[in-house]
């Protein structure tokens, strides 16, 4: 269990996301990641930070629910998409949501515990949650360690 010392609640500081929005699984979301990926690489755009997987609506337990998801990848504020592209540019609001950092190795697969978690957190400090839930691997995992490895659960919330 993670340890309640491990949330906070912060503002998410404004950035250039290239995104893609689709409907599926969480199973489905690494092929939808690796896209985003590609396509920053191929139209050589420097990339600014971790990739989040945002989810509209609250994610469980249950591997076949679907979401509406969006994969965001913090780029560089010069890049520009065709409108045609299935991978679109825009920027990405300030806003304030409670992080949970898991350290060690987590899949997205395993959400429902430290999410619940966090919720319970949420309401005891009462916070008010809004309908978005992100996923930030901050951490490379290609590049570190599992001991290394860094992940967020931010919960949007309103005040």
């Amino acid at each position: 269990m993670v340890a309640a010392t491990d949330i906070e609640v912060r503002t998410l500081d404004p950035h250039t996301v290239a995104w893609q929005r689709f409907h599926g699984t969480i199973a489905s979301i690494e092929a939808h990641t690796a896209a985003v990926r590609s396509w920053a690489v191929t139209m050589g755009y420097r990339v600014e930070g971790p990739m989040a997987v945002e989810f509209s609506g609250e994610p469980s337990a249950d591997p076949t629910m679907e979401y509406d998801i969006e994969i965001q990848l913090p780029v560089e504020a010069r890049a520009k998409a065709h409108p045609d592209d299935q991978v679109q540019i825009k920027p990405f609001e300030a806003t304030t949501a409670a992080v949970l950092t898991l350290r060690g190795p987590w899949e997205l697969t395993g959400l429902a515990e430290p999410l619940g978690q966090l919720r319970a957190w949420i309401q005891a400090h009462g916070e008010r949650p809004l309908d978005t839930v992100r996923w930030v691997e901050v951490t490379d995992p290609t590049r570190v360690t599992t001991d290394e490895q860094v992940t967020e659960i931010q919960y949007l919330v309103g005040r």
